[in-house]
């Protein structure tokens, strides 16, 4: 079985936007496969229903394979990869890469619903086994304690990079790349890369 990766989108984005089609692209490259599915309702989301998409593409209760499996949410997909995360999984997931994230201390009032209950971070950690914060010091939409929030929510087994100047990292920032998200793939798996090269 290949390993696998899960490109979450976020409010009113696609999977075409930012450095997704990018990110998918360069990872098939190297053997992974790849979802990057388009949510429903992007400009008005409900998590129940987003959530349930995501939840059959990558079935919870699937029996864990040799493969390695990683999350990865931009923004509000951030959020959607937490509330995934609380899912009865049958094994813990490999690595979960959260950029831009949303938190219940800094989202908009119409994104109430994903905030309304507390995330579980304990049933969180135990369902990954590790995470990658990626926050910029002047995202014009989400509050520069953020990332450090979620850090010490999720623990030892938790890297933070505060990034100097990217913004939302979106396409208008200079995203339409994210050479960095690649390489922590390829430093955690290099064998695994290697593997599948060209």
């Amino acid at each position: 079985m290949p390993s696998k990766a899960l490109i979450i989108h976020g409010y009113g984005g696609s999977n075409q936007g930012n450095w997704f089609p990018w990110l998918k692209t360069e990872l098939k490259k190297i053997g992974w496969n790849v979802d990057a599915p388009n949510l429903p309702n992007t400009n008005k989301p409900q998590l129940t229903e987003q959530l349930s998409v995501l939840a059959n593409i990558w079935n919870s209760r699937e029996l864990h394979t040799e493969g390695k499996r990683i999350l990865i949410g931009h923004s509000l997909g951030g959020s959607l990869l937490l509330h995934l995360l609380e899912q009865d999984w049958k094994d813990p997931l490999d690595i979960a890469i959260i950029v831009a994230s949303t938190s219940h201390k800094n989202h908009l009032p119409e994104l109430e619903d994903y905030f309304a209950t507390p995330h579980d971070f304990e049933k969180i950690k135990k369902n990954c086994k590790k995470f990658i914060l990626i926050f910029s010091d002047n995202d014009p939409y989400i509050n520069t304690e953020t990332g450090p929030y979620y850090q010490h929510q999720l623990g030892e087994n938790t890297e933070l990079f505060m990034i100097h100047d990217a913004g939302h990292f979106m396409g208008r920032d200079g995203y339409e790349t994210f050479p960095m998200i690649l390489e922590l793939i390829q430093k955690a798996y290099p064998l695994l890369s290697h593997l599948h090269a060209d």
